[in-house]
């Protein structure tokens, strides 16, 4: 089995993240969160044009490798995103999964989330950026455990679950569980002990799995 999951980041005009969420979930993508953000056209150029400046849905999925490209070509041939302004998509390469995460990405199953469950998908990097998705009340769980394995510091974004089964209905809306994006950047030769403590925090004090994932960073400033 191919084991290679993917960070896939789509960035769309707000109102279109629950559109491209939609055609994931047709291709059996099962983690996807939506954020917000902004574009960055120049005011003259947005003003030669007549328009504010761009509010943009940022969507973040883990995919297997193997379906990238078929990610990609859905994109483009049910989004159109070969135009110009249709939105734009990237595919990053993990360098490690926790095992909770590794199986709902391949609809698999996981009965405990162990420490050494987390799985290495590449050679140490100098610096890496792990990302833990957790609800609202573990954060602290997840900052605590980071910093007793050697982490200085992480910084947490809100986003919201998209297609999840545990959205609730209220007055007739459907209402997204929201969720925390705790991103920490770490030494390379540290990744690994981190995220073990975080899977374990999470599994003792919460009774669920940990949701965390790693990817290499190519350069860092600021860290002491």
């Amino acid at each position: 089995m191919n084991r290679k999951i993917e960070w896939l980041v789509t960035i769309v005009d707000r109102g279109r993240g629950s559109t491209v969420a939609q055609v994931y979930q047709r291709h059996q993508i099962a983690v996807q969160l939506i954020t917000h953000g902004h574009g960055t056209a120049s005011s003259k150029v947005m003003d030669v044009l007549g328009l504010d400046e761009p509010e943009k849905d940022i969507v973040l999925s883990l995919v297997p490798g193997a379906l990238s490209a078929d990610i990609f070509r859905a994109l483009e041939s049910e989004l159109h995103f070969a135009r110009p302004g249709a939105g734009i998509a990237f595919s990053l390469a993990l360098s490690g999964i926790s095992a909770a995460a590794h199986s709902r990405i391949t609809h698999g199953r996981v009965e405990l989330c162990l420490p050494q469950e987390e799985m290495d998908m590449a050679q140490e990097q100098q610096h890496e950026l792990i990302v833990a998705v957790t609800d609202a009340d573990g954060v602290d769980i997840v900052m605590d455990a980071a910093r007793g394995a050697g982490a200085r510091g992480g910084t947490v974004a809100k986003a919201r679950e998209a297609c999840s089964e545990t959205a609730q209905k209220l007055f007739g809306l459907t209402i997204q569980p929201e969720k925390e994006l705790v991103l920490i950047v770490v030494p390379g030769s540290i990744r690994q002990t981190v995220m073990q403590a975080i899977c374990t925090a999470v599994s003792q004090q919460t009774q669920h799995h940990a949701f965390a994932f790693s990817l290499p960073v190519s350069g860092v400033l600021g860290l002491r």
